[in-house]
Order: C-alpha cells, then sequence, then structure tokens
C-alpha cells in the first residue's frame, strides 16, 4: 500500500513534528484497524528525522527560519516501510531581492 505525505510549507524549526503530525493523521485508520502498530510508524519517523537532520542542518547549515516542504511516498508491506519517493523543496528569503522589490513597489505608488 502507497500512501503521500506532503508536510506543505513549514519553517525548518518546526519539520519534524509537522512530518510526524502528517504522519500519523494519514495512518489514522490503519491504527484503529491494527493494520499498522503505531510504534513501528513512529520509530521510522525516528530514523528519518535524525537523518534528515543530520543533512539539513549538520551538513548544510539550513536556518531555522528557512521554509521547507517534504513530500514522501511510502510503500507499507507486513510492517516493512520503503520510502518509494521523496522531495524536498526549500524557500529561502532573498534579502537583497525583496529590498529592491519593496522600494520598486513603493516607487510605483509614490510612497517614497
Amino acid at each position: 500500500m502507497e500512501v503521500l505525505l506532503k508536510t506543505g510549507p513549514v519553517r525548518m524549526s518546526g519539520y519534524a513534528l509537522k512530518l510526524r503530525r502528517v504522519t500519523n493523521a494519514a495512518f489514522r485508520k490503519l491504527y484503529k484497524e491494527k493494520k499498522v502498530d503505531p510504534k513501528v510508524i513512529n520509530q521510522f519517523l525516528t530514523e528519518l528525522n535524525k537523518n534528515l537532520y543530520g543533512i539539513l542542518v549538520e551538513k548544510y547549515n539550513i536556518p531555522k527560519d528557512v521554509i521547507i516542504n517534504i513530500q514522501l511516498v511510502l510503500d507499507l508491506n507486513d510492517s516493512n516501510i520503503i520510502i518509494k519517493d521523496f522531495g524536498l523543496s526549500l524557500y529561502n528569503k532573498d534579502e537583497i531581492l525583496s529590498n529592491n522589490l519593496t522600494k520598486e513597489f513603493k516607487q510605483l505608488i509614490k510612497i517614497i
């Protein structure tokens, strides 16, 4: 069974919590039907978040205020969780571009 998970845009400082919430919400029905053990899913998420943190923070030093979007496609087979596809998008604030756009717009509407 394949499951698509999307965090939507979230601050870097809160991606782990958002990913955990999205995943648990997606599996809520399977938890109630006893088809999936929540402990297995949460152990998977713990390992996933540890790996993501290692890459995003320790390797690339992504700041806490950067907005990220995570998409995962998981395949569930007899308590085995396999990541079929993974996508991560970063939305970094560009100060120079923001200042130039603000200045140009203010000139356009005659604030300056």
